[in-house]
């Protein structure tokens, strides 16, 4: 999928919330609610969140500090965050600090694989 088509996602999200947020209140709106980010987090490779099942496996005290946790809250409070008016300069920040915090991610998680498999 190209930037361009990740980019007018990002925009449709900002927009579904804002109107679901002028009916919030008024009526149930569970059935309405779309999930497009989570599909631009998976396009660029962001590891799926598994905090659930981590908190069901370690409990809810725990759970965090597994190493094999991931958790998307950040990147669904930084959208909230940055993207203010829905423009596609904001959504293109936003998809550039997305590609960048998964190379930090990756660099982290390569380095504790290339550590690991020294010290094993």
């Amino acid at each position: 999928m190209n930037e361009e088509m990740l980019i007018k996602l990002l925009q449709i999200q900002f927009e579904h919330e804002r109107k679901l947020a002028e009916f919030a209140g008024k009526m149930n709106l569970d059935y309405f609610e779309v999930d497009l980010l989570g599909v631009v987090l998976d396009v660029v490779g962001v590891p799926a969140d598994n905090s659930l099942e981590q908190m069901g496996k370690y409990g809810y005290d725990n759970w965090l500090d597994r190493p094999e946790t991931f958790s998307r809250l950040w990147y669904y409070e930084a959208f909230q965050r940055q993207v203010v008016s829905g423009t596609a300069e904001e959504c293109q920040a936003y998809l550039e600090m997305i590609k960048e915090t998964r190379i930090a991610y990756y660099l982290v998680e390569l380095d504790a694989h290339q550590w690991l498999a020294m010290a094993g």
